[in-house]
């Protein structure tokens, strides 16, 4: 059986530990593809700062010059114009790919949260999550769900979209460590986060 992995995100710009994890994860576990869904309104976030229109572009050319048979977008969450939950939208890919182990790739510090995520029950009973590595997230013995876990050994950076919004915002070139050349040239043309 074939492994497919939905890797879920606000995508509030797409940054390149989102593509490094992608990547890590393809060649660890042997995956079929991994695909990125950006998410319309994310349940456990306050507000987006750009709208799911531009967030889907830069992920296109975050991902434009990865393995187009590795990496694709799903357009689930933004169809729905609405919060989606994590379960809705594997459960939806299931139904996609009935033949394939769905998985859902997650950070440590979003396993530590998993307790309080909707419908965390069937979601763990039906599915399991590819962890990635997240400085400062510590998985202690007994963490819920590290049963239902896979964890990528390598280290991703420590990237955060809200760290990558604020040197936006102050036209800091610096930036350009943490996300695509071209990325952040969509973001200027678009006047985005400033």
């Amino acid at each position: 059986m074939e492994k497919i992995a939905v890797f879920g995100g606000s995508f509030d710009p797409p940054h390149k530990a989102h593509v490094q994890i992608a990547k890590e994860a393809l060649k660890a576990f042997d995956l079929k593809k991994v695909i990125f869904v950006p998410a319309y309104a994310a349940p456990h976030k306050t507000k987006q700062y750009a709208d799911i229109s531009d967030r889907i572009e830069m992920l296109k050319i975050a991902l434009a010059s990865e393995n187009p048979d590795k990496t694709e977008i799903g357009l689930y969450e933004a169809r729905q114009r609405r919060k989606v939950y994590s379960y809705e939208t594997l459960d939806h890919f299931k139904k996609i790919y009935p033949d394939n182990e769905i998985f859902m790739i997650i950070g440590s510090d979003s396993l530590l949260d998993l307790p309080g995520w909707k419908n965390i029950e069937y979601l763990a009973s039906q599915y399991k999550f590819i962890v990635a590595k997240r400085p400062g997230a510590v998985i202690e013995e007994g963490t819920k769900f590290t049963d239902r876990c896979l964890f990528i050994d390598k280290e991703t950076e420590d990237i955060s979209s809200s760290e990558i919004r604020g040197l936006i915002s102050k036209n800091d070139g610096s930036v350009l460590d943490f996300i695509d050349e071209k990325v952040y040239g969509y973001i200027k043309e678009r006047k985005l986060y400033i």
